[in-house]
Formats: C-alpha cells, structure tokens, sequence
C-alpha cells in the first residue's frame, strides 16, 4: 500500500476540463504520491507513477487506484462520483476481468456502478474526470493478456447520493478466490469472493459547480471476502 499519509495529489485532467465542469477545488487524499516501502509502488523507470495494490495472492491481477472523486455535469446539473484506475496482468497468464464496484455511504446506501447514470452525463463525466483511453465497466471485462503493455485503464461513475462523510469502495474482480459462508439471515449458502476496500471522506463544498477529490487513509485499506 501507500507509505506517506500526508502527501498531496490531483487530478490533472481535472484542470483541462474546468470549463465543461464550471470549476475544479481539489481535495488532497492522504498517503498519495509516494511508493511503499513494500516494493508496491512505482516502477524504479518512472514511467509508472501511479501506486499500486498489493496482489492478495499469486494470481491476483494488478490493482492501481487513481482518484475518487465527485464531479457536476455541468449540462443536467447532476452530480456524480467517479473513479478511475488501471489494471495489470503480471502473473504471466491471461488472466479474466469481471470487475464489481460499489460504494458504501455513510448513511448505509449502497451505490454499484453505473446503475442511474445517464448516458449522455456519462460520456461527459468521463472526459472531465477520466483519461481518453479509460473504459467504463462493462468494456474492460473479459480477459486481460499478461505483461504490462496489455493493461488497461478504466473508469466507473456513480451518481452522487448518501452522506459522503464516511465512503467505503469495495472492488471484486482482481481475485478468483471465493468461498461459500451460510447467510444468517437466511440460513442459505451464498458465495463470497475477494475483494479490496478503501474508506474515503469527502468534506462538502458551498458552491455545487465545483468538483472534489475525496481524501482517503491507506491504513485502513484492506482485503476480505464478500
């Protein structure tokens, strides 16, 4: 994971897109910008900066988060959650890609991507908050080739709802290791697989128009089964 705590980071894209978002007040997310000291972070190149999740097992695909954070779409009005990051294939196998996102609120709401987002907000959600190349959730499944020159980037957007002061995400689909648990509710069999965790704050903003990063402590990432 990340070793610095305090380290300040941005969007770049965000700067570029002022225009079509009325605005961009970027928050600073704690522990970005620095590599661990566990060998997880950027490549002694340079040419990958962006930090990395440490693989929770062998063949696990390569996770590297980038920014959460809450944009307006400055046509509806409407204010969106969106995520970017990229995935890697280093397990020297062609690996498959089925990835889950959901975001956990404060005030138990439960968001999972894509689901009330607009198509038409969506594509410019995405070119204000997303590089070029990203793919949203449905477009990168499948398999990934191994080796660096196959990974790809990718974005997926929620629509801003729930109290943003406590955001849990949850991402399945990097691991293929699942389990079957007995619900207590139900006394059935469900399965659980693998999934990473990240818990955000997003202080609010006075003026809507402005967009924000979400600010996160590395400390608290994890690895569980869900």
């Amino acid at each position: 994971m990340f070793a610095a705590q305090k380290t300040v980071s941005r969007i770049a894209s965000f700067a570029a897109a002022s225009v079509l978002l009325g605005g961009v007040l970027a928050a600073a997310p704690v522990g970005a910008g620095a590599p661990p000291a566990d060998g997880t972070g950027s490549d002694s190149s340079g040419k990958d900066l962006i930090p990395k999740v440490k693989p929770a097992s062998a063949n696990d695909l390569e996770f590297r988060p980038g920014s959460l954070s809450v944009v307006t779409d400055a046509e509806s009005g409407q204010r969106f959650w969106v995520f970017s990051y990229t995935i890697a294939n280093k397990t020297g196998k062609t690996q498959r890609f089925s990835p889950r996102f959901e975001l956990l609120m404060g005030d138990g709401v439960i968001l999972s991507a894509g689901k009330d987002v607009p198509v038409d907000a969506a594509r410019r959600v995405q070119r204000a908050a997303a590089s070029a190349q990203a793919v949203d959730q449905f477009q990168i499944m499948g398999d990934i080739l191994d080796g660096e020159a196959n990974a790809r980037e990718g974005f997926v957007i929620w629509p801003a709802k729930g109290d943003a002061k406590d955001i849990t995400l949850f991402v399945t689909g990097m691991s293929s290791s699942f389990d079957r648990r007995t619900d207590p509710a139900t006394g059935k069999d469900v399965i659980v697989r693998r999934s990473w965790s990240r818990h955000y704050t997003a202080p609010g903003v006075s003026d809507p128009r402005l967009s924000q990063e979400a600010s996160f402590d590395p400390l608290k990432d994890a690895w569980l089964m869900r």
